[in-house]
């Protein structure tokens, strides 16, 4: 484990009461859902202090959801030092607003991570200790997911030297990263909806990833050059780390790996 220590930010916003699960977990916003015994965002917050990587974390949540937020937090071991800050309209915006070069180093991850732990928090920690680019991003290998959960239906990001899915966790490493965030200002999750990229890396860039021609790495270089921003992947060896909660099959799957753990 490196000395260096980040910031973390985790990212809880939501359509509140019309995300429909929100509405079937009888909750007021999908962060609040019960996982295994527990609020998924709890979980990821927990997962962020217990890494022993973090130095202060922030969360980003709509307004009107902050107080229960703190209070869904609150007994948590640490939760005193924990920040809060009202989300934006869009993901790059609520990393802008809160992004800044005294926060740097800045890992950034979302809270539908329910599946996240320590344990990978301060695994993608420890490689950021070795990247020399200005940004990061972590991606666990289509082979992990799939060998272990062949039903998780993942987005994969293909390439010629194999298919990925995104962990939702990333890094601002230096000053020049703090121009990365206004590429999510299109709302992101480019596995699932690619035609996105064109928006925020124009029409070669997406012709590039679309043509499975190059590897990953090649990608990535073509698409920091258009944001001019140096991105680095960092490879998660956990076959959970890509399965956020977004429909009611990745709950029912986060419920059934937690307790399988805990059971273990």
């Amino acid at each position: 484990m490196g000395d260096k220590s980040y910031t973390a930010l985790v990212l809880a916003a939501s359509r509140g009461n019309l995300d429909p699960l929100a509405q079937a977990g009888g909750v007021s916003h999908k962060c609040f859902i019960d996982i295994a015994g527990e609020p998924m965002l709890r979980r990821v917050v927990r997962a962020v202090l217990e890494s022993g990587r973090i130095g202060s974390t922030i969360v980003a949540i709509e307004a009107e959801a902050l107080e229960e937020a703190k209070a869904i937090l609150a007994s948590l071991p640490g939760s005193e030092s924990l920040e809060y800050a009202p989300s934006r309209e869009n993901i790059g915006a609520s990393v802008a607003a809160v992004a800044s070069e005294e926060m740097l180093p800045l890992v950034i991850t979302t809270g539908d991570n329910a599946l996240h732990t320590a344990e990978m928090v301060r695994y993608f920690c420890d490689a950021l200790d070795d990247v020399r680019e200005d940004a990061a991003l972590g991606l666990t290998p289509a082979s992990y997911v799939l060998e272990k959960y062949p039903e998780g239906n993942r987005a994969f990001h293909r390439f010629r030297d194999g298919a990925f899915s995104s962990c939702n966790i990333y890094a601002l490493l230096n000053e020049r990263a703090l121009e990365a965030p206004r590429v999510f200002n299109s709302g992101g999750q480019f596995g699932k909806k690619p035609r996105r990229l064109i928006g925020a890396f124009g029409m070669f860039a997406f012709l590039l990833y679309k043509s499975r021609l190059f590897t990953l790495r090649t990608v990535l270089k073509a698409l920091s050059r258009t944001v001019g921003v140096r991105t680095a992947p960092v490879l998660m060896p956990f076959a959970e780390a890509p399965i956020d909660v977004d429909r009611p099959v990745d709950r029912d799957l986060a419920n059934r790996i937690i307790r399988a753990r805990e059971t273990s």
